[in-house]
């Protein structure tokens, strides 16, 4: 009930942001918008207020700004076809760019309430690379690399970019500045969270998402680990010591799943290490900068994403739909507030992203269409654009029936 729930609130909201964008922008420029609504299919509640059809349909997924003379040829001073080139284009543009606003918000609200990792050291492993160079608590980061450390992303995205072996270090302690040259710490990682029971940490865990190598080699949510390559473990600082000691390639771990004792040969991923943490921070300025960093730094995701889908570098198991978006919203929900909005702000920067792709029946492709529009000096027929669109929304309806096929596969691991 928690994931069903939680998914509707978390969709809906994205939505309709995504959707006012459209609305808003629409009505400042002049065009007739004849019906908002949250939701595909029949509509459940309707309301109409100066000549606009506000709606919430049935199916919790989706929605539409239906404007006037946005999908045929209408002659009027209202409709969307009447309109300079760049009044459309900002109409367009401005879902996915609410999408964007909207997570930055997210961001933000979790920023204030909660506080941002800043740069001044908390702790640090004394087995680390960086206790190793002179690195210790209270000593206040400057740069990684030459770049600027404001806050903890700025750290951790330096140290966790595999193109980089080892790293340079600009510290100041005591108001002397300190120049280290660490090698990377590397970790191995099956993919598997600890269930928190009365704020402990436990040995019953759950993979942490369905492309997980916990997850590919069987693990299920409410699996007790009781051995790591046939040693006992107690505590879940034991399953992360026994997993990342030895030099075996594959990790067999052994589990309780409803009195049933199974065994799991698991592959781990040679994961680079960040071995220390730095303080919470609470200021707007921080707050701001961190939010701002995290929106350009998922968009800029998103790009990386689709070239190594486009090359190869990441296969079909890795891409989900919306079960799988589903499920991870539930285990969000599950665990807090936080987590749950930080999926939000991400999921919605995916949407938006996503829309901007000049795939036919997106955002993007009519973008495209009007660019191509404002270079000719007129209009494709809307006809022609029609069937280009019709044709996209085909092949997308297909694609996600085949990634939510494939979802459910991996939900009931048939």
């Amino acid at each position: 009930m928690i994931t069903a729930i939680s998914a509707i609130l978390v969709f809906s909201l994205i939505v309709l942001v995504h959707e006012y964008g459209h609305y808003k922008v629409a009505l400042n420029v002049g065009i007739k918008v004849e019906e908002f609504a949250i939701g595909m299919g029949p509509a459940i509640l309707k309301k109409e207020k100066n000549g606009i059809i506000y709606s919430i349909r049935a199916i919790p997924l989706g929605g539409f700004c239906k404007m006037e003379g946005e999908e045929e040829e209408v002659k009027s001073s209202t409709s969307f076809s009447s309109k300079k080139v760049w009044q459309r284009f900002m109409v367009i543009a401005a879902g996915p760019i609410m999408n964007f606003l909207l997570a930055l918000a997210l961001f933000v609200i979790i920023a204030l309430a909660f506080g941002v990792t800043g740069t001044t050291v908390d702790y640090i492993d004394e087995t680390s690379n960086e206790y190793a160079k002179g690195l210790r608590t209270g000593d206040k980061i400057i740069s990684v690399n030459d770049n600027k450390a404001y806050i903890w992303e700025d750290i951790f995205y330096q140290i966790t970019n595999e193109g980089n072996k080892s790293n340079k270090i600009e510290f100041e302690r005591d108001g002397k500045i300190h120049v280290i040259y660490v090698e990377n710490n590397y970790r191995k990682v099956v993919g598997i969270s600890t269930n928190i029971v009365n704020g402990q940490m436990t040995t019953t865990v759950s993979p942490t998402d369905m492309t997980s190598p916990a997850y590919k080699a069987g693990l299920n949510n409410g699996d007790r680990i009781i051995k790591i390559n046939n040693m006992p473990v107690d505590t879940w600082e034991d399953i992360i010591s026994k997993i990342n000691e030895g030099e075996n390639s594959d990790i067999k771990i052994t589990v309780n799943r409803d009195g049933e004792i199974l065994d799991f040969n698991v592959t781990p991923i040679n994961q680079i290490s960040v071995m220390y943490n730095t303080a919470i921070e609470k200021s707007f300025i921080a707050a701001i900068a961190s939010s701002a960093y995290k929106t350009v730094y998922y968009i800029k995701l998103m790009f990386d994403v689709i070239v190594k889908i486009v090359t190869g570098q990441i296969g079909g198991d890795a891409v989900g739909g919306p079960v799988m978006v589903i499920s991870m919203v539930g285990e969000a929900a599950k665990v807090g507030i936080l987590p749950l909005m930080n999926l939000a702000a991400f999921i919605s920067i995916n949407l938006g992203f996503m829309n901007l792709l000049p795939i036919p029946a997106l955002d993007g492709s009519k973008l495209v269409f009007l660019i191509i529009e404002g270079i000719r000096g007129k209009a494709i027929p809307i006809e022609k654009e029609s069937i280009v669109h019709f044709i996209g929304f085909v092949l997308l309806l297909t694609l996600m029936i085949f990634i939510t096929y494939k979802d459910i596969l991996r939900v009931f691991r048939i």
